[in-house]
This record gives structure tokens, sequence and C-alpha cells, in this order.
């Protein structure tokens, strides 16, 4: 079996190892989506020259693409963190509360306050993804 055909679910990686890398994929994966999506909110803004998603375009910058990425390579860099039960909660709080804001903060700028409630759910689940982040990282760094 060749390198590029090779399944690697039946080699020597123990089924950790394998969750590891997962996690750390997951979330560059999205870090690079978020990293699209914020490029585009630019891109919008400078041609349409309406810099009302200023704030959302930031958000999405910077939770986005920055903290996921830096989240991937922290859980990438030190296998024990992705060992953790909570570093599955930590990547769907996270990816709920990012693609909440934003769906919401767009909407909210534009006049539709409904999403304010939203808004509110999502940066709460920032401050607890990152909370779980923090247990992880004193835990097992």
């Amino acid at each position: 079996m060749t390198t590029a055909t090779m399944d690697y679910s039946e080699t020597f990686l123990p089924r950790t190892a394998t969750r590891r890398i997962s996690i750390a994929r997951a979330f560059v994966r999205f870090a690079v989506l978020y990293a699209l999506i914020g490029m585009g909110m630019g891109i919008y803004m400078g041609v349409a020259d309406d810099f009302t998603l200023r704030p959302a375009h930031a958000h999405i910058n910077l939770l986005g693409w920055a903290s996921t990425m830096l989240f991937a390579l922290t859980y990438r860099a030190v296998p024990a963190m992705s060992e953790s039960r909570l570093a599955i909660w930590h990547l769907a709080i996270t990816t709920f509360g990012i693609v909440g804001m934003t769906i919401a903060m767009p909407l909210y700028f534009y006049g539709q306050e409904w999403v304010h409630p939203i808004i509110g759910i999502a940066m709460l689940a920032q401050v607890i993804g990152m909370s779980l982040f923090t247990l992880i990282v004193y835990r097992h760094f």
C-alpha cells in the first residue's frame, strides 16, 4: 500500500492521536473559511464604500481567523490537550459562537434589531469556549 492510498486508521496510531489530529484539522478548516468570509466582507465594504460591517469584519477576522487558527496550532503542538474530552466541547461551542456572530452581526448592523439576543448568546458561547480552552491549557500544558 503506498503512502498516498494508506488508510491511517489501520496504523499503529492510538485513537487519541487520531482524535488530536481531527480537532486540530477541524479548527484549521474553520479558520480558513472564516478568513475568506472576513476578506469577502472587507472587499464588499471597499467596493460599496459602505463600512457598516466594520465591527462584524473585525470580529470574524480576530475571533474566526486568528483565534481559531491559534487554537488549531496549539492543539497540534500539545497533543495532551487534544486528549481531553473538553476539546470537542471547545470546538463545538466556539464554532457555534463564531457562526452565530458571523450571521447575526451583519444583520444587526443593517437594522435587524431582532438578532440582538442571538449576538448576546453567540458572545456568551465565545466566552464559554475560551473558558474551556483556558481549563484545557491549565490541565494539560
